[in-house]
């Protein structure tokens, strides 16, 4: 018998509504979340974690069926989900250590008009997208993409070394901007209109 069985289905179904999604994989995050513990995830450990408590409380695998096994693994899957994503990691702290929902269009706007440059640079970086003229061009703007998004997560995890919670969600609105540029540049096709969602 998995070890993680009944205590964890037993914490599930009493905190059901306000889980710690940290808590649910105490072998990847011991200290918890951040800013008791990095903000960096060790993405091999927790897919490992994942999924062992998977197999033991996944509703198809799980011989003893009850009403909260299905619960259960829907929260596994939307936890790791979180988690795995430094994007949606850090909206998920805002929003748990700060009260700072960016899914909510009036905050997120708030901290996308803090800083003008980013602004300018979004325009300027869609600009380049709407004349991308071949897979070589392409492939430079992938390039110089993923660095924006590696610099934002570094930034993100010095950041919540502190608690300076505006700095990161802005840093976080970038993050996303950057994400939505990824998307884009990945369903490009000659000819075709960017679409590019803020």
């Amino acid at each position: 018998m998995n070890r993680f069985r009944v205590p964890f289905r037993t914490f599930v179904r009493r905190n059901s509504t306000g889980v710690d999604y940290y808590k649910l994989f105490p072998q990847t995050f011991p200290s918890g979340a951040p800013p008791k513990a990095p903000f960096a995830v060790d993405l091999k450990k927790l897919r490992k974690e994942f999924r062992l408590l998977q197999s033991t409380n996944h509703p198809d695998i799980n011989k003893i069926k009850d009403a909260t096994s299905g619960d259960v693994s829907s929260l596994l899957n939307n936890a790791y989900a979180v988690l795995s994503s430094p994007l949606r990691r850090s909206q998920y702290l805002l929003n748990r250590n700060a009260g700072i929902d960016l899914n909510n269009d009036d905050i997120s706007k708030k901290f996308q008009f803090q800083d003008q440059s980013i602004l300018m640079e979004i325009l300027d970086v869609h600009e380049d997208l709407e004349n991308i003229q071949n897979e070589s061009e392409l492939e430079g703007l992938e390039a110089q993409n993923n660095e924006r998004i590696e610099n934002s997560i570094s930034r993100l995890e010095e950041l919540y070394k502190g608690d300076d919670y505006d700095a990161i969600a802005l840093e976080t609105v970038k993050l996303k901007f950057w994400e939505n540029i990824r998307n884009a540049l990945k369903e490009w096709e000659a000819g075709k209109p960017v679409n590019l969602t803020h």
